[in-house]
């Protein structure tokens, strides 16, 4: 009803599986309401054996669970590639399943679908119970089921394939014919029509496991054959006691022979006696009132009593000969009409053609025109493809020539071409352009090129357009064209003279220039008195517009002379040098900064704006704080060209 999907979750980085329920399915309320029975049932149990839900929901009419991914194969898996099992290791898969039935159980919720192919086994050998699309709850109104799957019917227990009332010992039954077919490597019954199958299930005793299989132990085969008991109160009471056998049989030295501690050995019933069909009791309930009235009617005869019952004695002796034949005649009519039926009934092979790369609508043609029921006997699976045309089978299975019986268990599987698988493509507009490179790529399956241009209205950064346009639908793999904004275009400008200018002026020119003011220095002579004696561009060269351009005003120096305070402090006198391979003007600027190492305070002691090249290797008379550690830098222009601690 479902099909189920490997997926990663990119917010929690895990691996999950995804079963979304079929398209066909999408509004049948029965398989709706299966659906959200699963996910309700299988989220309220948390246990090692029992798959786990994460996220129940429905997306665009799409209904989907989100579960735990276990990497591994299913039982019914494991067991072909076996062949059979030890009986240990069945043993101890058997206990894990009736340790999440347990945990079921206890919940209130019944399985009713328990079989290898709903068992899966983990690479380390741990058993997970899935599926419970079936399962119900003891306290729900409805509480018989019908079986509607041909897989299902060989592991139901009567009362199930009956129409009858099921609870927990129905799923002991189907863990029981499980067990046997774990240890045999065969199915404790089997025929060509699931009716067939379920008819076993009512009438026919199991063979023992150890007639099959010599290295079983008796004491398994008791505890399988107690658990396929035909009747509920012959079975084990609850999964519990069950799994106290199967551990006391997996510890117990002596596998030969083991105490059941749950049923008492002298009080059993015996568990491979048959339940009666309604036919033959009602049978039996009349041959015994017959025998009850012929030993009446003889009695009388016998004891000489009245002369009127002597003469009704044939009377009675015809009704029961006619009542005896009519019996007979009903159960041998009933025994041909069985057999009649069956007959009938019987599947007709087929031997299948070549099918791959043919219209599908033709071969569901030919197939019907062979007898073959579209819905019973083929599964048709669509699936995206670039090789093969929309609608056109990709493959087979069963291959080309076999032979395949109408009615049976095997379906001819038909993989069909949905053509190429498309995509639409999004919008990106002014979306980030890195976060949808990877939407583009990664979630959609595209091969994007990325193309930065300008652009007036869209930031730098942000996505402009795709090409194909947004909502396109593409084939998935197809090359896309990824346009993203690198902001608007500058223009070059030239770089006004500023040299002799006041602030004022400066801004000025430099706003027409379409250029902005940058540090300036001093910097407390920003938009006070006092002219420019230098620029950085300097005039006349080129810029991008909205270049800052530095300022530096000129600076009446003072030597310290007979009427200037001399600051207390020591002298150091210091050497400044050019730096290597700065090429300059014939002029430089020379900077020079004290810093308090304490507080990190940093004052300019010297600025002289036009220092000769030719003045270089440089003396300077710095005075220093007598308290405290203080750093002297020096700058030439932008360039650190001394650096001391005194």
């Amino acid at each position: 009803m479902a099909r189920v999907y490997k997926a990663k979750d990119r917010f929690l980085q895990r691996i999950v599986a995804i079963k979304v329920l079929k398209d066909e399915f999408r509004e049948d309320t029965e398989f709706l309401k299966r659906f959200d029975t699963e996910a309700q049932a299988a989220a309220s149990l948390t246990h090692p054996n029992i798959v786990q839900i994460y996220d129940v929901g429905c997306d665009n009419n799409c209904y989907y669970i989100v579960m735990e991914y276990v990497d591994g194969i299913t039982l019914k898996e494991y067991i072909a590639n076996k062949g059979s099992l030890n009986w240990k290791e069945a043993v101890d898969i058997s206990v894990q399943i009736c340790n999440a039935l347990s945990k079921a159980h206890s919940r209130n919720i019944i399985h009713r679908d328990i079989k290898p192919s709903n068992i899966l086994m983990t690479s380390d050998g741990v058993v997970k119970v899935v599926d419970f699309g079936i399962a119900y709850s003891i306290s729900s109104e409805t509480i018989t089921m019908r079986i509607d799957t041909i897989g299902s019917v060989h592991y139901s227990s009567p009362e199930q394939v009956r129409g009858g009332y099921t609870d927990a010992q129905s799923d002991i039954y189907s863990v029981g014919v499980t067990m046997f077919e774990m240890v045999t490597g065969e199915l404790p019954f089997d025929g060509e029509t699931p009716v067939a199958v379920a008819l076993k299930h009512l009438q026919d005793m199991p063979p023992v496991p150890s007639s099959i299989k010599k290295d079983i132990p008796k004491a398994l085969d008791e505890i399988i054959l107690t658990a396929m008991a035909k009747s509920r109160q012959d079975r084990y009471p609850n999964v519990t006691e069950l799994i106290n056998d199967l551990e006391n049989l997996r510890y117990r030295h002596n596998t030969t022979e083991i105490v059941v501690p749950n049923i008492k050995r002298d009080g059993r019933y015996d568990t491979r006696k048959l339940e009666k069909p309604v036919e033959l009791e009602l049978e039996e309930d009349l041959d015994m009132g017959s025998k009850e009235k012929s030993s009446k009617t003889v009695k009388s005869k016998k004891s000489g009593e009245s002369r009127s019952r002597a003469i009704i004695m044939p009377v009675i002796y015809i009704l029961l000969i006619a009542t005896i034949l009519g019996s007979i005649y009903y159960f041998v009519k009933m025994i041909i009409d069985e057999f009649t039926k069956e007959y009938n009934n019987a599947p007709q092979e087929i031997t299948l053609g070549s099918y791959v790369n043919r219209h599908i609508d033709d071969v569901k043609r030919e197939l019907e025109q062979n007898g073959m029921d579209i819905q019973r006997d083929v599964e048709i699976v669509y699936e995206p493809n670039d090789v093969f045309e929309e609608n056109y089978i990709i493959s087979q299975a069963p291959a080309v020539g076999s032979t395949m019986k109408l009615g049976g268990y095997t379906k001819l599987k038909l993989v069909v071409s949905q053509g190429a698988e498309m995509v639409t493509i999004p919008s990106v507009a002014m979306q980030d352009h890195t976060t949808m490179y990877f939407r583009l790529k990664d979630e959609l399956g595209l091969d994007v090129t990325e193309v930065a241009e300008h652009n007036e209205e869209i930031g730098m950064g942000l996505c402009i357009r795709t090409e194909p346009e947004a909502f396109s639908s593409v084939k998935k793999g197809s090359k896309i064209t990824l346009y993203w904004s690198l902001g608007p275009e500058k223009e070059q400008v030239v770089v006004p003279n500023l040299i002799g200018d006041d602030y004022e002026t400066a801004v000025k020119k430099l706003m027409e220039a379409k250029l902005k003011v940058g540090e300036t220095f001093p910097a407390d002579r920003e938009g006070h008195q006092g002219v420019i004696e230098d620029q950085s561009p300097k005039p006349g060269e080129t810029v991008e517009e909205d270049t800052a351009v530095v300022l530096f005003f000129k600076e009446e120096v003072e030597e310290p002379g007979d009427n200037t305070p001399v600051e207390e402090g020591i002298n150091k006198t210091i050497t400044v040098n050019l730096p290597q391979g700065v090429n300059f003007d014939e002029t430089v600027r020379l900077r020079i900064y004290v810093v308090n190492n304490l507080t990190g305070e940093e004052n300019m002691v010297r600025y002289l704006s036009h220092v000769p090249l030719t003045d270089f290797p440089m003396s300077v008379i710095v005075t220093i704080p007598t308290e405290g550690q203080y750093t002297v830098r020096a700058f030439v222009n932008e360039h650190l060209v001394y650096e001391n601690t005194f």
